[in-house]
């Protein structure tokens, strides 16, 4: 298992997802070839990023899904929805401080608008 993967692709996603929502395969499978370049360059194996998510393809897919708010639920994505949730909130308590339970808590509350999030975690920590 390999926290320096998953923190890759967290860090890597928030940087490079494109803000639309999309189902197409292809453009997912380009994503997921860049996000393993990437992973190349920086000396991480990309066996570190699957051997804790699982499918990359999958990752991305329900991240670009669900773009405008709400984790997939109940599609038998349930893994998936669970390892974006972690890395979402790691990313928030990261960026803003909050303790990893507020940022979950937040997540299931708002969605995933990044904005919306900042703006709430930060009203937390006041």
């Amino acid at each position: 298992m390999s926290t320096r993967g998953i923190n890759f692709l967290d860090r890597w996603m928030s940087e490079h997802l494109p803000n639309a929502m999309t189902d197409d395969p292809a453009a997912i499978c380009d994503l997921v070839g860049h996000v393993m370049k990437a992973a190349k360059r920086e000396g991480i194996d990309p066996e570190e990023i699957s051997e804790e998510v699982g499918s990359v393809f999958g990752v991305i897919f329900d991240a670009m899904q669900h773009r405008e708010g709400s984790l997939a639920e109940g599609d038998g994505s349930d893994k998936t929805a669970e390892v974006a949730l972690d890395l979402m909130a790691g990313r928030l308590v990261r960026e803003t401080g909050i303790t990893h339970e507020q940022a979950e808590e937040l997540i299931r509350q708002i969605g995933i608008d990044w904005d919306s999030l900042r703006r709430e975690a930060n009203f937390l920590k006041r």
